[in-house]
């Protein structure tokens, strides 16, 4: 049984950050802001996402948007950019069969040993249309964020 993943999106810097908050941030891979990182949707992971909710937008990621992901924005350790190549050393017939397997679950990001496990984005083309202050409820992008992809495909 393999759950949803989940992509988390840090949007907002650490400055006047709690200790358990930055740590948290660390934890998950987001040293800074915006990058992000794709994490089971499981119970752990949820209370970590909670606790930096004010901080980071998470939401169920597609498909599309993760082979967007890795193709323009993952890098290996060494700096390079994802290609076929780096999916067959990994252990993969090809990108595409990677991409599928971190999707469903079958695989996890911090099981990479030649990809990093997290994305550097750039600021949303366009600008933010929400607030970055508020959660998505009242009107922002912070929280659970169900235009996640959206928002991550203009961040590539």
């Amino acid at each position: 049984m393999c759950l949803p993943q989940l992509l988390v999106i840090r949007i907002r810097g650490t400055v006047n950050v709690r200790y358990n908050i930055k740590k948290t941030l660390e934890l998950l891979g987001l040293k800074r802001r915006y990058s992000a990182t794709i994490v089971p949707k499981n119970e752990y992971y949820n209370g970590m996402l909670r606790l930096a909710k004010d901080y980071i937008a998470w939401g169920e990621i597609d498909l599309d948007t993760a082979k967007l992901l890795f193709t323009r924005r993952g890098k290996t350790v060494d700096g390079k950019p994802v290609d076929e190549s780096t999916a067959k050393m990994e252990g993969f017939e090809s990108l595409d069969k990677m991409v599928n397997a971190v999707v469903d679950g079958s695989f996890k990001m911090n099981q990479f040993r030649i990809i990093e496990n997290h994305f550097c984005l750039a600021p949303p083309k366009g600008g933010f249309k929400r607030s970055t202050k508020k959660p998505y409820k009242v009107g922002g992008v912070l929280g659970e964020n169900k235009d996640i992809n959206l928002l991550a495909s203009r961040m590539v």
